[in-house]
């Protein structure tokens, strides 16, 4: 059992560290260590379940604006100087934008090749179009939503309707790019303390459980937004496969309170108690623990598809 596991000195004082549960232990309610490390647990679980979410964002994103910019400007779009943008001017700088697309696409020439040559040896490979996309970067595609490639003759607003076909929040487009920029950035940021699993409910505002528990569900409804915007079947796809249900289900305080071990267990004896608590679990996405005596004692957890 988890509380009978010796949490100090070497768990929590040097593998996990005391600065790094401290942040916990100020929000997270909890009567002893067990508690406060399975509150550290959690957010692990929490992280595993908004990254399908995270890349599900990224990829539509990504796939979206490729397949459009690739119909208008054709393969490679972003080589040959046909990306164009706004403030161009013989011999002056590139702005920040244009560069770091360039660099990115750059990298990511230079990691297909690397993984042809590291995993397949093959040397001299010519990475294809599709092949350098998916090693883009995340930031590549906020970066690409700047007013630098807003214009006569340019991508946008041109391209904004094929690429997000959803319900646009504001009719004019150079404010609908402005949001989404500020939509994928958030949301890319955020992809990034999950992937390292940072303390994702931590910010300035939450000094409480539930405080964490909103900012989450903050989050996965930006998450929700974006893909809606792009493409509501994917959004339905979303929904439909569980993957919004479980990430949901997950950043809520009864998750929380099953990984501190604080979880009621319902006794069963009967398929009539059985099924009146799956119609439960389903009906409040959560996750029971049930116990059977029948051939000795078993436990099980029950979740919701």
């Amino acid at each position: 059992m988890p509380r009978s596991i010796n949490y100090r000195p070497s768990l929590i004082d040097e593998l996990i560290t005391n600065e790094r549960l401290n942040s916990y232990a100020s929000v997270f309610k909890h009567a002893d260590d067990a508690e406060l490390v399975g509150a550290y647990i959690w957010n692990m679980h929490v992280c595993a379940s908004l990254y399908p979410l995270l890349t599900t964002a990224e990829v539509t994103l990504r796939n979206s604006i490729d397949t459009a910019l690739t119909r208008s400007l054709g393969r490679f779009w972003w080589s040959q100087n046909r990306l164009h943008y706004k403030s161009f001017s013989q011999g002056r700088n590139e702005p920040f934008v244009v560069s770091a697309i360039k660099q990115n696409f750059s990298k990511a020439f230079n990691q297909v090749t690397r993984d042809k040559r590291d995993r397949y040896s093959i040397r001299n490979a010519r990475p294809t179009h599709h092949e350098i996309i998916a090693k883009t970067e995340f930031s590549t595609w906020e970066f690409i939503l700047d007013h630098e490639f807003m214009g006569p003759n340019l991508i946008w607003p041109a391209q904004l309707g094929s690429v997000f076909r959803g319900v646009w929040p504001t009719s004019r487009a150079a404010n609908m790019l402005s949001s989404t920029k500020d939509l994928v950035k958030t949301i890319r940021e955020f992809r990034n303390r999950v992937s390292h699993h940072e303390p994702v409910w931590k910010r300035f505002s939450v000094h409480t459980e539930q405080d964490a528990i909103t900012h989450l569900h903050e989050k996965i409804d930006k998450i929700k937004q974006l893909v809606l915007l792009i493409s509501p079947e994917k959004e339905q796809l979303v929904i439909r496969s569980g993957l919004l249900s479980s990430a949901e289900r997950m950043c809520s305080i009864s998750e929380l309170r099953r990984f501190q071990h604080n979880i009621e267990t319902v006794k069963i004896k009967s398929i009539a108690k059985l099924s009146k608590l799956s119609q439960k679990a389903s009906d409040e996405n959560a996750v029971k623990k049930i116990v059977l005596y029948k051939y000795g004692k078993t436990q099980f957890l029950l979740h919701p598809d």
